[in-house]
Parts: C-alpha cells; sequence; structure tokens
C-alpha cells in the first residue's frame, strides 16, 4: 500500500483536466447557453437617472436671529433627503402630473434612490420596460420633490414671518419706546426673510434624466459569462470528485507505487489484441515496433549479469494485454535474430491459434499426457519485416537484414486439460522447460492471470523472470495491491511491469513512438 498523495504535483491537476476536459466544456458551455437563453427571453428594461443636490439654507435663515434648522453635514443631508424623495406625497403629485393609469405602490415600485459618494447628491432611478416613459418619471419625480420641498421651506419662513407681524401688533398698540425699536429690528427682519423666500432654492437639479439607449437589465453578457463561470466551476468540482472515487490506476507512476516494480515497457491501446509482427500484419506492429524493442532492451537490463532465458507473462486479472505483451515480445526478440520460443501456457482461455493463425491442437497439454511428440507440438509463425527502426527505413545492427524472413517457433495450448493447474506443476512441464531453454535462446510464456487461477503460481518458481501487464484505466488500486501481495508469496525472480493501454497524450507515450512515426 502506497501513502502516496493523489495530487502530489501540477501534472496530476493537468491529468485530471485533460482526462475530463470534454465534460468540463460541455458543462461550461451548457451553464452559459442556459443563461443566455433565460436572460434573451426576459423582458428587457430601461433605467434613467436623474440628480438632485440638496442645499442647507439654515445659514440664510439665521438671519432672524435664532437656529431654526439644524446644519448638517452634506453626506447626512443628502440621506435624509433620499429617503424624502419618494415619500408618498411627492409620487401622487408626480402620477397626476403624468396623468398615468399607474398606481402610487407601482410608480413607487419603479423610483428608488441612492446617494453619490463623490457628489452627495440623490440619485434617482426609475427602471421601465419603456426608456422613454422612465425618463418622464424620474424627471418627474426630482420635479415634484424641488417643488414640494421649496413649499415647505416657504411654509417655515412664511411661519416665521407672521410671527414677526403679530409681535410688531403687540409693539405697535402698546406705545412702548423700547418696544419701538423692536418694531424696526422686526420689519428688517421680515424684509430680509421676505428676500430669502423669493431667491430660497433648497433642491437643484443637477442632471436632468435622458432616455437610455441600452436596457440596464438583462444585462445578457454578464448573465452568459457568470453561467459559463459556474458551469466551469460545476465541470471542475465534478471531474476532481469523479476522479477522487475513481480508484482505477491512470499513469505508470501510479501503477508503480502501487505495485513497487520497475516499469520495463508500455504498451498503446490500440496494439491491445493485436498479433505482433505475425503473418504480415505489417502495419500495427511496425507502428509499435519501438515500444517493443523497448521492452526486449528493458528486460535485459533486470538481470544483466546473465541472460535471462525463460520469461513468463501474466497479470493481474484477464483483459489487461498479456497475451499481446507475450506475442509482442517473442516477436521482437525473433526479429533481433534470437532463436525465441512463444509457449501458451494459459490452458484455461488460449488465444494463440485465433490471432497467430496456427493450428489449435496438438499443443502443450498434449505433449504433457503424452499424446504428441515435441515436433508434433512446435508451430513455425512467419514474421514480418518492420519498414524502418529509428526513423531511417533500416534495422539496426542486432535486427535481421531486411531480405531475410524472421520467424517464430509456437506452441499452442492444445487440447482441453481437465487439470491445468497440475500440468504446469508436473516434473514432466519442468522437464520440458528445462530442455527448451536450453535449446533456444529466449522461451516466452503466456501464462494466467495470477489473481484468477494458481497456474501462474506453479509457473513461477521455474522461470528466470516474470513479467506483470497492468493496464490503465482498468485495473484498480486494490486489484494492483492484490497482485502484488500474491507476487510477495512466490520466489524471488526479476519481475517488471508493463503498462498497456496507453492512450496518445499520456505520459510515456511519446517516449516509444517518435522514431518509427518520423518518416511517415
Amino acid at each position: 500500500m502506497t501513502d502516496t498523495p493523489r495530487y502530489a504535483t501540477l501534472r496530476d491537476y493537468l491529468r485530471v483536466l485533460r482526462s475530463h476536459r470534454w465534460w468540463i466544456l460541455g458543462t461550461t458551455v451548457v451553464f452559459a447557453a442556459a443563461a443566455f437563453l433565460v436572460s434573451s427571453s426576459q423582458q428587457k428594461e430601461y433605467t434613467a437617472e436623474t440628480d438632485l443636490s440638496f442645499r442647507d439654507i439654515s445659514q440664510d435663515l439665521n438671519l432672524i436671529g435664532q437656529q431654526s434648522l439644524p446644519e448638517l453635514a452634506p453626506d447626512q443631508r443628502a440621506a435624509i433627503n433620499a429617503d424624502r424623495v419618494t415619500r408618498p406625497d411627492v409620487i401622487k403629485q408626480v402620477q397626476q402630473s403624468l396623468n398615468t393609469n399607474l398606481t402610487v405602490d407601482q410608480l413607487q415600485s419603479e423610483t428608488s434612490t441612492q446617494v453619490g459618494t463623490q457628489t452627495n447628491f440623490v440619485i434617482i432611478k426609475v427602471t421601465d420596460a419603456k426608456p422613454e416613459f422612465a425618463a418622464r418619471l424620474a424627471n418627474a419625480v426630482a420635479r415634484e420633490a424641488q417643488a414640494l420641498d421649496l413649499a415647505e421651506v416657504r411654509g417655515r419662513i412664511d411661519n416665521v414671518i407672521a410671527g414677526l407681524r403679530a409681535n410688531i401688533k403687540r409693539a405697535t398698540r402698546s406705545n412702548n419706546p423700547a418696544s419701538l425699536l423692536t418694531v424696526r429690528v422686526d420689519q428688517t427682519q421680515i424684509a430680509q426673510l421676505q428676500t430669502v423666500r423669493e431667491l430660497a432654492r433648497p433642491v437643484e437639479i443637477a442632471r436632468a434624466a435622458e432616455p437610455p439607449a441600452t436596457p440596464s437589465s438583462p444585462r445578457t453578457k454578464r448573465n452568459t459569462a457568470l453561467g459559463a463561470l459556474v458551469g466551469l466551476a460545476f465541470g471542475l468540482l465534478f471531474a476532481f470528485l469523479r476522479d477522487s472515487l475513481d480508484r482505477r490506476l491512470r499513469n505508470a507512476d501510479q501503477v508503480q507505487a502501487e505495485l513497487q516494480l520497475p516499469v520495463i515497457g508500455r504498451v498503446p491501446e490500440d496494439a491491445l489484441g493485436h498479433a505482433g509482427f505475425a503473418n504480415g500484419v505489417v502495419d500495427d506492429a511496425d507502428v509499435h515496433l519501438e515500444a517493443y524493442r523497448m521492452l526486449r532492451t528493458n528486460l535485459e537490463f533486470l538481470q544483466a549479469d546473465s541472460p535471462m532465458k525463460s520469461v513468463m507473462v501474466t497479470s493481474g486479472l484477464p483483459e489487461e494485454g498479456k497475451s499481446t505483451v507475450a506475442m509482442a515480445l517473442a516477436g521482437a526478440a525473433a526479429i533481433a535474430g534470437k532463436r525465441t520460443l512463444l509457449v501458451e501456457c494459459d490452458l484455461r482461455r488460449p488465444c494463440f491459434a485465433d490471432r497467430l493463425g496456427i493450428e489449435s491442437k496438438p499443443g502443450l497439454t498434449d505433449y504433457l499426457v503424452g499424446q504428441a511428440r515435441p515436433a508434433d507440438i512446435l508451430q513455425v509463425v512467419n514474421l514480418s519485416q518492420p519498414s524502418g527502426i529509428n526513423g531511417n527505413g533500416k534495422t539496426g545492427q542486432t535486427e535481421l537484414d531486411s531480405d531475410e524472413s524472421a520467424q517464430l517457433v509456437c506452441i499452442a495450448a492444445g487440447s482441453t486439460a481437465p487439470l491445468p493447474a497440475e500440468m504446469l506443476g508436473s516434473e514432466r512441464f519442468s522437464s520440458f522447460l528445462s530442455q527448451v531453454s536450453k535449446a533456444y535462446d529466449m522461451v516466452v510464456l503466456d501464462t494466467s492471470p495470477i489473481l484468477s487461477v494458481v497456474d501462474a503460481l506453479e509457473l513461477a518458481p521455474q522461470v528466470d523472470g516474470m513479467i506483470v501487464c497492468v493496464r490503465l484505466s482498468r485495473t484498480t488500486r486494490e486489484e494492483a495491491r492484490a497482485a502484488r501481495a500474491a507476487l510477495a508469496h512466490l520466489p524471488g525472480r526479476p519481475t517488471g511491469l508493463v503498462v498497456t493501454g496507453v492512450r496518445a497524450g499520456d505520459e510515456g507515450y511519446y517516449g516509444y513512438s517518435y522514431g518509427v512515426r518520423a518518416d511517415r
């Protein structure tokens, strides 16, 4: 078991994004399209604005000798008046001036105010489906608010003037010389207040509203962008959630971390199920030649001190590409000039007859039960020479010349056997393997999966090395750990991993394909 974090590097995150890119893109597009359609279906509304400036006339009113109104800061004055602009009596006057069928409540719902942070103006905003009406309503509210505020200020001044006139009448009746002086002062104040009353402008329209050219809502571009962002967020959330719950191995690093074995080869997804270089199949084998050559070369380094004569190829479970790897390895060794024997030891699910085009029997089981001689079970498969290696159209020094015919000797599984595990663990098979290992440079055994049956466990003590195949995007972490536990009970043998099911864009794919594809 490994404690390696699932997302340890930037490459791990990029892997998730790459593997789920279509889902992420689709979710983003769907959410953006939905936001666009919803916004497009909504009724357009237009917002007109007008600005009001409220002036404090307390200093003018102080001419009467007392402060009749408290002096406020500009922002406080604007905040107080912002609430008063849309009061019902103002909107009632607006309704009458516009002669509209809308009720006072409807007009109030379309009208709002706010205080400008820089100017301390009261901004009147009116939102309506018709831009012309929105501008008319905003200007009407501004005019009525201006008129009512002016009327209130003049009313307060009139009240003060009325009080002063009453004082003058009382002083005149008293015939008191001191009162006559008070009368003159009051008359002067009345004259000043009348001047203030006429010149008072407590509210000024700083900017009149004009019909807006573009709708204020729906904001289709903004909503579409927000929809795309929400879709992207959901897509990323789903991608990482799915990846975190996915127990399948996705790259060679994960495979190596789980099994703690060296990776000696990678086989592409489209190579699985093929017979390598057998029977004139050139295209697939030629494209994947570099992968097979790397597998053959890396296998030799597993045991550098002495040649590895017999190698068993297995996997944890079926459908992980072990038979493809066995055929490809044997074919690459034969093309390199080695006398190679390929033996089908998967007696439960044989496939050599179909893939290699050879006879299914007599085969290995027939020999082990004494019904066939060695010469009867050996079959020769002609191998296709690759058109080029390393991108120059010529084979390397270790490969056969292009005019030589490479051949691979094969042994099929043979007739159905009742006890395959016992056959593979018998003395006769051990003697057979010892003899063919002396006669051939390399013997490749295609065996059964180690987690499904015990057949491969019977063969492990008898071979020089092992290859374990793990298929990306199919083998789970638990299956890999189970395979590792099974291998731990076997005698120590040089063992390497072959990662199968590698796809274009996966890590390591370019490492074995660039040379052959360069001349295509």
